[in-house]
């Protein structure tokens, strides 16, 4: 029942989303950069009977009345027919195990052949070949409403799953293949025929000679302008290049961007197995392109451009110098339109460089900010493809009557402004940036254990950077203030919270450089920790092995200001990406640590000169 409900809401869902969209596209006919989710079939198509894929490789048998729903991409593609009361999928899956054989699949690939956890009971298991001598996996099962009941008569109602498995022995395809054949049970009993009928018609290649298949591959195989006449730009995009909006559905916002829609892998450009890369673990790990394009309508004010330029070009302090470097930098005239092109060289890993090009343009006031960021070997591989992309953006006259007055942010923001954060069960005051967002109180139950007694929860209000800068939906920065009662002398409670540090393989390897300060005045006691990953011994670990690699953007350093005060224990914490550590964050960091207020202490007043503390007398002795 759950199963049904779920295909209920889904079904709907998609339904309701198709009646929203066509809605909203008959009022949006007059802006570019909207693309429809939805294939719409031509009247040159009502002879087509087979449905295929020519990145990845495949056809299949498509019913006359096929209702047909794939993304844009195509890795994944499913119809449905009322006709054969039958809905029918296929996923093209990287092969990244590296399988050379359906044995090996069967042996190794669980996760394959139960499709991820599906709770449909399997009555078959074999092993088939179609008529071109492709081998598949076969796997039958049923999902019925009384799957959770325990009966042995047969299933009078519930649906009939046929999935076949293939392994493409292409090298330009390494992909497995699975195609999904959901049936009305009932139906399925008296049709057999007609499910395997379709199941039967699958093959692994496209005939792109055969005039009855309908390619649902997005084929742009040639340069072409893209105009936004809602803003008023236009930029000429390579091959297969496409917006990427449609993902989260910002079809009509200021910033419009672009990717590839398909890896060199999947168009059978490089045809070597991607080797893994080894990182530190990271709980969201993001998709991340290799080359990628934005523009953004920024202002139609009057503020000045180079002002502008420069206030933007800020941003790149955010960087850590060491990993970026601006190498060059000119001014241009677009067609009357004032420009200034930056070219940066970004280190983001041990193995990944990148070169991200950005375009400052005024055209009558208005402003428009282009980024294009590229793998650094991609670019020197076709570096005459990227500078066109970039250099061929122009404003045009031709925008949306509905376009009114859009403020530059920097033109409203006043600069050093502050707000004060405070603790409520605990006295406690800081300023910070009003840069920082404050989120909703939260509590630490186990991460700070070592250094607060348990049976005393913290009070705790995490802070992290949105506004700034978020670059590849990564915050530069997170500052986390907690405080609470602890009654252990500090002395206890540093060498608690030191010792996971000093016992580290950071430590032990110096891959991260630590040291740790103190200052003590009365009842005060401040101990400053800094936590630094040293590049020079990141590459020594990684030498020889070009499996291993660093993701600055995962790798956190970190300065930990740890306070005890009477019964009170507190601790700020800032956390920032190697990629992004910079000075500018850290003497923010600095002056908002001389705001704080405790009780009635005013860390501006205090004369703090740290003293530098031996971390090896925080090692765990023989007999502890």
């Amino acid at each position: 029942m759950v199963a049904k409900l779920k295909r209920f809401f889904t079904a709907l869902l998609i339904v309701t989303f198709i009646i929203s969209s066509t809605t909203f596209l008959s009022y949006a006919q007059d802006d570019d950069g909207v693309i429809d989710f939805y294939t719409v079939f031509s009247k040159d198509d009502v002879n087509k009977n087979r449905v295929g894929n020519s990145i990845y490789n495949w056809s299949i048998y498509m019913p006359q009345d096929a209702y047909i729903n794939k993304d844009p991409k195509g890795s994944y593609f499913s119809m449905s027919s009322s006709s054969y009361k039958a809905n029918i999928s296929v996923e093209a899956i990287p092969n990244k195990e590296g399988f050379s054989s359906l044995d090996e699949i069967l042996l190794y690939g669980s996760d394959i052949i139960n499709n991820y956890g599906s709770v449909s009971k399997i009555y078959s298991l074999k092993k088939g070949k179609d008529k071109n001598g492709q081998e598949y996996i076969e796997i039958t099962s049923v999902y019925t409403d009384s799957f959770y009941v325990f009966v042995d008569e047969e299933e009078s109602s519930g649906n009939f799953n046929l999935t076949r498995i293939y392994l493409s022995k292409n090298k330009k395809y390494n992909y497995i293949y699975r195609l999904t054949i959901s049936m009305d049970l009932n139906f399925y009993t008296e049709h057999k025929n007609l499910l395997y009928k379709i199941a039967d018609s699958f093959e692994l290649r496209f005939d792109s000679k055969n005039p009855n298949i309908k390619d649902l591959a997005d084929n742009v195989t040639s340069w072409r302008v893209h105009k936004n006449t809602s803003y008023g730009w236009q930029i000429d995009l390579p091959p297969y290049w496409k917006s990427t909006d449609i993902y989260n559905f910002e079809y009509n916002s200021s910033t419009q961007s672009f990717a590839p829609l398909y890896t060199d892998e999947e168009m059978g450009l490089n045809t070597q197995k991607q080797q893994d890369v080894v990182t530190t673990p990271s709980q969201v790990e993001q998709q991340e392109y290799d080359e990628y394009l934005s523009v953004s309508f920024v202002a139609n004010s009057n503020a000045s451009f180079d002002k502008w330029v420069e206030l933007e070009m800020k941003n790149v302090k955010l960087y850590n110098k060491s990993l970026c470097k601006i190498t060059s930098s000119k001014a241009l005239n677009i067609n009357g339109a004032k420009a200034k092109l930056f070219k940066l060289n970004v280190r983001k890993s041990l193995q990944k460089s990148f070169i991200e090009k950005r375009m400052y343009v005024d055209f009558n006031n208005n402003k428009y900010f282009v980024k294009l960021y590229v793998r650094e070997d991609k670019y020197k591989k076709d570096k005459q493809k990227y500078d066109r992309i970039i250099n061929s953006f122009r404003p045009i006259p031709t925008k949306s009557k509905y376009l009114d007055s859009i403020l530059w942010t920097g033109d409203l923001k006043p600069q050093s402004t502050f707000k004060t954060v405070k603790l409520n069960k605990a006295p406690f005051e800081m300023n910070i940036s009003k840069d920082y967002k404050t989120n909703i109180p939260y509590y630490y139950y186990s991460y700070y254990t070592q250094v607060i007694n348990a049976s005393t929860f913290p009070i705790s209000q995490g802070i992290s950077d949105v506004e700034t800068i978020m670059l590849y939906n990564t915050p530069y920065s997170t500052l986390t203030i907690n405080g609470g009662i602890n009654l252990d002398p500090a002395e206890k409670i540093i060498k608690n919270t030191m010792q996971p540090w000093i016992e580290s393989n950071e430590y032990k390897s110096k891959t991260a450089d630590m040291s740790l300060q103190k200052y003590s005045t009365g009842e005060l006691t401040i101990y400053k920790f800094t936590y630094v990953y040293n590049l020079s011994k990141l590459s020594d670990l990684a030498k020889g092995n070009l499996n291993r690699d660093f993701n600055f953007l995962n790798l956190q350093n970190r300065v930990i200001y740890m306070i005890k005060y009477k019964q009170y224990y507190y601790t700020i914490d800032l956390s920032v990406p190697v990629l992004y550590w910079n000075s500018v964050t850290l003497d923010d960091f600095t002056k908002s640590i001389n705001t704080i207020k405790i009780d009635k202490v005013n860390f501006s007043k205090l004369n703090m000169k740290f003293v530098n503390e031996d971390l090896e007398k925080f090692k765990k002795k023989d007999n502890e």
